[in-house]
C-alpha cells in the first residue's frame, strides 16, 4: 500500500472522492475538480491518499492554521472505502500524517470524531490521541 501527499488532481482522484465522501458525510456536496485543486494548491491544507493496486482506498486531510497562540494542526475528513475497512488503511493514513507533522516540528495534532464512528475512535485512541474535555459548537448560518 502506498500513502502519499496529493499533488495533482486526476480523474481517478476525482472519482475516488465522489465514491469516498458519501461514505463519510452523505449529505455533503461532492468536491469538484476545482475544489480539490484549490485544496492541493492552498499551502495550508494537505490531502493524503492511500492507494493499492492503482485503486484509491482512502484519504485524510491535514489542516495547518497559524493563530496568535501558536500553530495548530487538525486532521479532518478521514475516510476509508467500505471495501477496504479493517485492512489497516486508516492506520497507515494516520501514521503517515503523524510522521509528516513530526517532520514539520508540530507538537500536537487535533481531531474530532463522531461518537458513532466506533472503529475510528478506537483507532485514534490506539494511536495515542486523548479525548479532551471540551465543547464543540456549531452555528449553521444558512
Amino acid at each position: 500500500m502506498k500513502i502519499y501527499k496529493l499533488l495533482t488532481v486526476t480523474d481517478q482522484v476525482l472519482d475516488a472522492f465522489k465514491r469516498l465522501i458519501p461514505q463519510l458525510a452523505p449529505d455533503c456536496a461532492l468536491p469538484t475538480k476545482k475544489d480539490l485543486e484549490a485544496i492541493v494548491n492552498s499551502g495550508t491544507t494537505l490531502l493524503f491518499m492511500a492507494e493499492e493496486n492503482n485503486e484509491i482506498l482512502g484519504t485524510l486531510t491535514l489542516v495547518f492554521t497559524k493563530i496568535p497562540t501558536g500553530d495548530k494542526l487538525w486532521i479532518e475528513d478521514v475516510v476509508v472505502d467500505h471495501s477496504a475497512r479493517g485492512k489497516g488503511v486508516g492506520v497507515k493514513l494516520m501514521e503517515f500524517s503523524i510522521a509528516y507533522a513530526k517532520s514539520k516540528n508540530m507538537k500536537t495534532i487535533n481531531l474530532t470524531s463522531s461518537p458513532d464512528r466506533i472503529a475510528a475512535n478506537t483507532l485514534y485512541q490506539k494511536l495515542g490521541f486523548i479525548q479532551r474535555e471540551t465543547n464543540v459548537y456549531r452555528l449553521t448560518i444558512a
